[in-house]
């Protein structure tokens, strides 16, 4: 959703959204102005923490992956985590 507010396919949402810590540090980790960046995100979105409870869906998201053979990014590993630790819908295309 960030990507396409950035790209003009989109505006930032009025409703209240929350974001993971960990896309909010993808988004402007590779931007010059990140700081500036990074504030205005915290005013628009929630930015949602790991805590304990992300920590322990992600570790059992992971072993059930690993039993099965799969594997995915510890990012996307995270951000999943969050959304279904916390009960928040995803609209995260990945």
């Amino acid at each position: 959703m960030l990507i396409d507010v950035e790209r003009g396919k989109a505006e930032l949402p009025r409703a209240q959204i929350a974001v993971s810590c960990i896309t909010l540090y993808e988004f402007i980790r590779g931007r010059g102005d990140y700081l500036a960046l990074k504030e205005e995100l915290e005013k628009a979105f929630t930015v949602v923490p790991l805590s304990n409870e992300v920590l322990i869906k992600a570790v059992e998201i992971y072993r059930e992956l690993k039993s099965s053979g799969e594997v995915i990014d510890e990012r996307d590993l995270l951000i999943g985590a969050t959304a279904i630790a916390l009960n928040i819908p995803s609209k995260d295309k990945e």
